[in-house]
């Protein structure tokens, strides 16, 4: 009886939780979609925001850099970050456990940090100003993660495979397209998801490194917050949150495709 009881308050305790956490993301959805001039929950729904959103260009053209800096990343951070996962995997060497650390410090360090140190940098060296700089520091955070998800997805696939096909002659090359990348593919895709996403919605790294002709969305949506809110503000997030969840819902999926896969074998 008693653990059934706290089976019920863990369970209750968890549902809340989540209720807390996505009730802003639900009420800024449902914001989206007033009529009215100000910040308020519709009484009727419209797609007023909606079409000033979409008929913006000074929108679409933040949304155009956002989607250009987030491909961007991934061609930056997942090559990297899967190159890296089968060395760590696949070898030994010395000094692993410090160039692990190296690799997931940029999780750790204050974005502000980041942001600071990369304008400097990029500055230095002349990348400034254009979406490969952008893309250059959200690869800071997305590889790490790419980086995890490879090399758990490497550690579920039998290495006698690589090494029979190996065994029979194929090259290093051939053994890795023709058997670790289709048994890794999963994980490249779900990597790939996670490096867009963390692209698309950083804020803090885009604001030290864009420019007036350079504007992720994020970084337009930061001042229409604090000096003139209106539903539009709230119609952009909800196009960042449908794009996000949507991605994140795929990643699932994905993952728990192969789980099933690996279960039936």
């Amino acid at each position: 009886m008693i653990a059934r009881i706290a089976w019920y308050v863990l369970v209750g305790f968890n549902c809340l939780t989540v209720a807390v956490l996505l009730v802003p993301l639900v009420v800024s959805v449902l914001v989206s979609f007033t009529p009215a001039e100000f910040v308020s929950l519709p009484e009727t729904f419209s797609l007023r925001w909606y079409r000033e959103f979409f008929g913006d260009w000074q929108w679409m053209e933040s949304l155009s850099d956002s989607f250009v800096v987030a491909i961007l990343t991934i061609i930056i951070s997942v090559p990297i970050g899967t190159a890296t996962a089968i060395a760590f995997t696949r070898y030994r060497f010395k000094w692993r456990a410090a160039a692990s650390t190296v690799i997931m410090l940029p999780l750790f360090v204050p974005p502000v940090i980041i942001g600071l140190g990369s304008l400097t940098f990029h500055r230095a060296i002349g990348i400034w100003g254009t979406h490969f700089s952008i893309a250059v520091a959200h690869s800071l955070w997305a590889m790490p993660l790419v980086f995890i998800v490879l090399q758990s997805t490497l550690r579920r696939v039998d290495v006698s495979v690589e090494e029979a096909a190996a065994g029979l002659g194929a090259s290093p090359v051939r053994v890795f397209f023709e058997i670790t990348l289709p048994l890794v593919a999963s994980g490249i895709f779900v990597g790939t998801l996670f490096a867009f996403i963390i692209s698309m919605n950083d804020l803090i790294m885009a604001l030290f490194l864009s420019t007036a002709d350079i504007k992720t969305m994020p970084v337009v949506i930061w001042p229409q917050i604090r000096y003139l809110l209106t539903p539009i503000v709230a119609a952009a997030s909800s196009v960042i949150i449908v794009i996000t969840v949507g991605l994140l819902i795929v990643a699932a999926r994905v993952t728990n495709i192969r789980r099933l896969a690996d279960f039936r074998s």
